[in-house]
């Protein structure tokens, strides 16, 4: 039984996410098209899709099972969808494999110190499972709406009944802890606590491997020290209760840590990809597009501060990709890239 449900967990983790982003990354030019960026586009779509699907059940008053029978299907059919349009693209366009340098013994040593590095930290973070006193509420939710079938209609807290509490239904990120323990039948404090940590923890690093590649681009040697330092960090991170680090390593299961350690290093990968096209005056991909409106949606499934953050992190951007390109045509995709970030915060003004 424990092998089975671990096989759901990782199929739900590891291969839905790379077939979605399959799809996504058929579409993106050059050396996005690796299992990296597969697997963070894929969390994107899938993290948006989560809550463009969640807000309007929890207002509704639907039961968590038809977001679950929902969510489900939408990641069966576009992980399906994104492996056969990858498949379908490389039977159209061959791929031709780069040949690559045999990798030196110094960099096979930096490698095997940042997957020690790595595998401590996921250990730390499983195993001894920080409490931190937000549990009470985000912890406790995912294991309300697993157990009730409900969502927000309980208080967490006592446990009492309660009006719909628009200022967290907006930003349902327990939903998806509690959505894992569902398919998998864990219960949703394990997968909070172990299996969570593990997988976005993972995800953070990815990231940052994508970036530090895109960094140090024709320095693949370079790339396993920056890991390390990257690492070195996080692990040294805690000199404060509110650092990024800290809430990657203690409090991964809440929303406010993925946007601080998924949504914002993603958002800088992206934004950096899109300044490479300005800067090469090449066009730019309506994949990166749909990735970054993917951003603002996950950005709000967070917190409800998120909205306003990608609203800064995009505005600012604006201003220095138009002041520097002068390419006026940016302020549409942009605009369209904020709207999720208007929309919900429109709602919580307006139900709040």
């Amino acid at each position: 039984m424990l092998v089975l449900q671990i096989g759901i967990l990782l199929l739900f983790t590891v291969v839905v996410p790379l077939g979605i982003g399959a799809g996504i990354a058929v579409f993106v030019d050059r050396q996005e098209k690796s299992a990296g960026f597969m697997w963070m586009a894929g969390y994107l779509i899938m993290f948006a899709a989560l809550q463009i699907l969640a807000v309007p059940l929890i207002v509704k008053g639907a039961r968590f099972s038809v977001l679950v029978r929902w969510f489900t299907v939408f990641c069966i059919l576009s992980a399906v969808a994104g492996v056969l349009v990858r498949l379908r693209h490389m039977r159209r366009v061959p791929v031709l494999q780069a040949v690559k340098s045999k990798m030196e013994k110094r960099e096979m040593v930096l490698w095997a110190v940042f997957g020690i590095l790595l595998l401590l930290q996921l250990f730390l973070a499983g195993y001894l499972s920080f409490a931190d006193g937000d549990d009470a509420y985000f912890v406790t939710t995912a294991t309300i709406a697993d157990g009730t079938d409900t969502m927000y209609v309980y208080l967490p807290y006592t446990g009492g009944s309660t009006s719909l509490d628009m200022r967290h239904a907006l930003a349902p990120f327990p939903l998806y802890i509690a959505f894992l323990a569902r398919i998998t039948g864990i219960h949703a404090a394990t997968v909070a606590h172990i299996a969570l940590p593990v997988v976005l923890i993972s995800l953070t690093y990815c990231i940052y491997g994508l970036i530090g590649s895109r960094l140090l681009k024709g320095k693949r040697g370079q790339l396993p020290a920056f890991m390390i330092f990257t690492a070195l960090l996080i692990l040294w991170g805690n000199y404060s209760l509110y650092t990024a680090e800290t809430f990657l390593m203690t409090r991964t299961r809440q929303g406010k840590a993925a946007l601080g350690n998924i949504m914002v290093p993603a958002f800088f990968l992206l934004v950096y990809l899109v300044g490479e096209r300005l800067a090469e005056n090449k066009k730019i991909e309506k994949s990166l597009w749909l990735l970054l409106f993917s951003l603002t949606v996950f950005s709000c499934l967070c917190s409800t501060f998120g909205g306003f953050l990608a609203a800064v992190l995009f505005g600012a951007f604006g201003l220095c990709a138009l002041i520097a390109y002068r390419r006026w045509r940016l302020l549409f995709p942009l605009a369209l890239c904020l709207l999720p970030a208007a929309v919900y915060m429109g709602m919580y003004m307006i139900l709040k």
